[in-house]
């Protein structure tokens, strides 16, 4: 509580006499991305700021200043996806994953631009200071944003995205920095680094292919042709790029002055747990281990024999269990084993008895399981999951379990690896990075939100090297001519040794020597 009255009091104190105008565009229909939004676009409400939301996610009780106008014409993914999607997994598997982000791109980009609140945006001639914009799968609400004449931020639920880099000038370094999708650490052999560089150039390509290309043709099919620019244009006019990491879990990488870490961000505002859920976690003698697969994916779906597996290994401990399961009940559950359908996440994990999280590796329960320094045993399923649960265990404070590895034995052994106490040390470890910053994630967001509308966009930010061919910007020409210099310099010198040492050895003869 102490800390959110001290967070509003310097936001309070930095607003300056200027209230701005600001429009948020998420046409994603992914509750877990939009966790990350919505305190920013708060944040910036009770900064005294005018905020206009155009989401599927209307908040119930909006602060003064918090204006929603709601998405239609597509359905929540909460709860959406059955474990049966990945009981089968062919090779390349990311690649799929890569045209699955583009499909719902491009379903969620026709929706949103042909959508009344769009509509109302655009004719209301409000002319707004900045615009706060997912940057995920398409990019089609960068020309709502050129309509509007506004400067704008890009938003990132997830680690930079390799398509995410040249349009804030961010270096591309696949040597350390692993890709997205590839459950990698920047520890990578021969091999991985390999397979990272493939994947990172295969994808800035397959994105300006597919979800360019698609933008692109949704946007004149709306406004016509020749009135918007090209997607790959406005991408460069991203004034900055506020991403949800934070170098103490995601490991150090570098960025530019227009990247913001602000990973946490929706880590605040604790609230009671209910009476039995308290006793539940309170009354743990041997502690708690907790288990939740996120928002997106119903563990009622588990095929009954991994279901069996992990119901058989948990009952081999002392510590009680709470697992967040959709379903009435749960066959052959151990005694140690309670079930809810929902469950406030955070709040456990922060809880002094909790000793362990299994969890599919996703972003915001990471963040919370480094936040709350709990070790976790991460089963990533898809997407970004596989880096978050690879830097998890590479930070010392997880084990990865793979989704087609979970049998009884594989399940005892990770669960009780996070019980010793090296994990736990190690997460405390991550933890007091994790929540000691020189200011907080919230506050810091609204400060570069107030800085970039009061620049018009940051423009002393901006990098040259977005204006670069990539010839250039990879110096392949500077290596060239250093090459070609370099051999004719060399092959000069050998010409020349050959022409006046050699023939001279070649070339004498002692005439006293001579014989008829």
């Amino acid at each position: 509580m102490l800390r959110t009255v001290i967070v509003v009091a310097i936001l309070a104190l930095a607003q300056g006499a200027q209230a701005y105008r600001v429009l948020g565009l998420f046409p994603h229909p992914g509750q877990s991305h939009f966790h990350f939004f919505q305190p920013i676009l708060k944040g910036l409400a009770e900064a005294g700021h005018e905020v206009t939301v155009v989401s599927h996610f209307p908040e119930k009780n909006p602060p003064p200043n918090y204006h929603d106008m709601p998405l239609e014409g597509m359905t929540s993914l909460s709860d959406s996806v059955s474990f049966e999607l990945f009981e089968y997994r062919p090779g390349f598997g990311h690649f799929m994953e890569f045209f699955m982000l583009y499909t719902w791109g491009k379903e969620a980009c026709a929706n949103a631009l042909n959508s009344t609140a769009i509509r109302t945006v655009l004719e209301s001639k409000v002319q707004y200071d900045l615009i706060l914009v997912e940057q995920f799968n398409s990019d089609c609400m960068l020309g709502i944003a050129h309509q509007l004449n506004a400067p704008y931020i890009g938003l990132s639920s997830c680690p930079l995205m390799p398509w995410h880099y040249d349009r804030v000038g961010n270096p591309t370094l696949p040597a350390y920095v692993p890709a997205l999708f590839m459950g990698y650490t920047e520890r990578m052999d021969f091999s991985q680094r390999l397979a990272n560089w493939i994947t990172v150039q295969s994808f800035k390509a397959l994105y300006s292919w597919f979800n360019d290309a698609a933008a692109n043709k949704l946007l004149r099919e709306r406004f016509g042709e020749g009135v918007i620019p090209d997607v790959r244009e406005l991408q460069q006019r991203t004034a900055m790029m506020f991403v949800n990491q934070h170098y103490s879990l995601s490991g150090a990488k570098p960025l530019s002055p227009a990247v913001l870490e602000i990973g946490g961000i929706h880590i605040r505002d604790f609230k009671p747990l209910d009476a039995d859920l308290q006793q539940l976690l309170d009354t743990a003698d041997h502690g708690v281990i907790y288990i939740s697969w996120g928002s997106m994916i119903r563990a009622e779906t588990l095929p009954a024999e991994k279901r069996d597996a992990i119901l058989k290994a948990l009952g081999r401990f002392k510590q009680r269990v709470i697992w967040k399961w959709e379903n009435e009940t749960l066959p052959n559950q151990p005694s140690n084993v309670h079930i809810r359908k929902w469950l406030p996440q955070r709040e456990i994990l922060c809880h002094p008895k909790v000793r362990v999280f299994m969890s599919h590796g996703g972003l915001l329960g990471s963040s919370e399981a480094a936040y709350c320094g709990v070790p976790v045993v991460a089963t990533p399923m898809y997407g970004d999951q596989y880096n978050n649960a690879a830097a998890l265990a590479n930070r010392g404070m997880g084990v990865v379990l793979a989704y087609e590895d979970i049998t009884v034995d594989s399940v005892y052994d990770s669960l009780r690896k996070v019980l010793e106490p090296e994990a736990m040390e190690s997460a405390k470890q991550v933890s007091f990075s994790y929540r000691n910053r020189p200011i907080s994630p919230l506050a810091s967001a609204v400060w570069w939100c107030e800085h970039v509308a009061a620049t018009g966009g940051l423009p002393l930010a901006q990098s040259y090297s977005s204006e670069l061919p990539w010839y250039s910007y990879h110096q392949f020409d500077v290596y060239i001519v250093t090459i070609t210099f370099l051999v004719l310099y060399h092959s000069c010198w050998i010409w020349l040794f050959k022409r006046v040492c050699c023939r001279g050895v070649s070339g004498f003869s002692d005439p006293k020597l001579k014989t008829n």
